[in-house]
């Protein structure tokens, strides 16, 4: 390996939980990894980053989880080929030890390789940028094709076209939010990637942001999104099943249902293929309102599980969420889905304010009365700009104050009064389903479609 090709780029995709010298129950976040691993489709991040570079004549290699017991060599193999730029994506990693771990090795063993992260957790950490070269928000397939070119060219990294530096000191290049700056998007390379063969379900997108701007949410791509062609969505799911044969596909879209127009050609486009793909997707309720038949169109083109944003079933919060929806829109898409024989996966979130205790016991009602696939119970996480806005509306807000995140109050509960009641409800709709159908999420951060 000491003779082999040097390299443009390594691309480095780490999961959560992996770092076994800060994880004292390792190995419960063994089985995590394994099972994810086994059985939930490939993140597309790693895929889109190594298709656009190598479409650029970059030498390119990749490898998936380097903590992990026995990748620790291979990657001080690749590190040794002395790649010019090393890519870590924080879409699923979110301590910074174990990015400085990782960072550390690759300075050791390739200490003039440009360590360039990008992901959610880099994002959400100014500690977790820091310890990088170069950060590059937002999707950075495009842009970190163009990195690796300049730095291939002698160009520092200061020097590159729209690079500048942050007032924490670091440099930062923004990515593409809805696929500006990407000439073409390109099929993902997923020989770049890790999966097992029980997996079999890929990750696919058809668009890029949310079309709707909901109070709760900090996701920097909301209201507006880009549709791509219908043909080209198709094209990459014929694709995938001529050249691997896989049919089975798992939507990553913020809401897939939100342009009913999209959604009419698309179950029709995939009608006309011939071909039986299954597919899952993200959706908002009031789609399945505003087009009473999207449920039954959408299972005669293979669609088998939607994941729906309930968030609430309480008017007044629904309201203050800015969701343009209300309960009887929530019941209405849900018995259409559940006609459709669309298995129904509910996303709802705990302790937004004018939650109270009773509220979420109905709540809990609701949910056991219906024949959910799954729910999850998420408490609630306080953006900035939420904070901002209860501070503006006090009464509307329930007088919510505190710090972001989850150092929140307000007129019905904190957040670890959030919490004890989302993992009560949790229990006792197990227990009146005698199966595992609910869920409490710990809040990471309010990007629910």
């Amino acid at each position: 390996m000491e003779n082999a090709e040097p390299l443009d780029l390594l691309l480095v995709d780490e999961e959560e939980g992996t770092f076994l010298r800060e994880s004292p129950d390792s190995m419960d976040n063994l089985l995590h990894i394994a099972i994810r691993w086994a059985f939930a489709p490939p993140k597309l991040a790693i895929p889109l980053l190594s298709a656009q570079s190598k479409a650029a004549g970059h030498r390119v290699a990749s490898i998936y989880c380097p903590t992990l017991p026995g990748k620790r060599k291979a990657f001080i193999s690749l590190l040794r080929r002395r790649p010019l730029v090393a890519g870590i994506t924080t879409v699923a990693m979110f301590n910074p030890k174990q990015l400085a771990y990782l960072v550390g090795l690759i300075r050791y063993f390739s200490p003039d390789t440009l360590v360039v992260l990008g992901g959610h957790g880099a994002d959400n950490s100014a500690e977790m940028r820091s310890l990088g070269d170069l950060y590059i928000s937002f999707h950075g397939e495009g842009a970190l094709a163009d990195v690796v070119a300049a730095v291939k060219a002698g160009t520092p990294p200061e020097k590159i076209p729209g690079v500048a530096r942050e007032a924490e000191g670091k440099l930062r290049l923004r990515g593409s939010l809805r696929y500006e700056g990407i000439k073409k998007v390109l099929y993902p390379d997923w020989s770049a990637t890790s999966t097992s063969p029980l997996a079999r379900r890929y990750a696919i997108e058809a668009s890029r942001g949310c079309n709707f701007n909901c109070s709760y949410c900090s996701f920097p791509g909301r209201a507006g999104q880009i549709f791509r062609p219908v043909d080209d969505v198709i094209g990459e799911m014929l694709h995938s099943w001529k050249t691997a044969g896989i049919k089975r596909f798992e939507f990553m879209d913020s809401a897939l249902t939100s342009d009913l127009g999209f959604m009419a050609d698309f179950c029709a486009g995939l009608r006309k293929t011939g071909v039986r793909f299954n597919w899952n997707c993200f959706g908002r309720p009031d789609a399945f309102v505003r087009n009473p038949e999207l449920a039954a169109d959408m299972a005669s083109a293979g669609c088998r599980r939607v994941q729906v944003g309930v968030e609430s079933i309480h008017d007044h919060i629904l309201a203050a969420m800015r969701r343009g929806m209300t309960r009887q829109t929530v019941e209405k898409a849900l018995d259409s889905l559940f006609k459709a024989k669309i298995k129904v996966w509910g996303n709802f979130i705990i302790g937004f304010p004018g939650e109270t205790e009773a509220t979420v016991d109905e709540t809990a009602d609701f949910i056991i009365k219906r024949p959910f696939l799954f729910t999850s119970l998420c408490s609630f996480w306080a953006s900035e700009d939420m904070m901002k806005l209860a501070a503006s509306r006090p009464e509307e807000y329930a007088h919510l104050t505190g710090q972001p995140g989850k150092g929140w109050k307000h007129d019905g509960m904190d957040y670890d009064g959030s919490r004890r009641l989302a993992e009560r409800a949790a229990r006792r709709i197990n227990l009146r389903k005698l199966w595992f159908r609910a869920l409490w999420a710990e809040a990471a951060g309010p990007d629910q479609p």
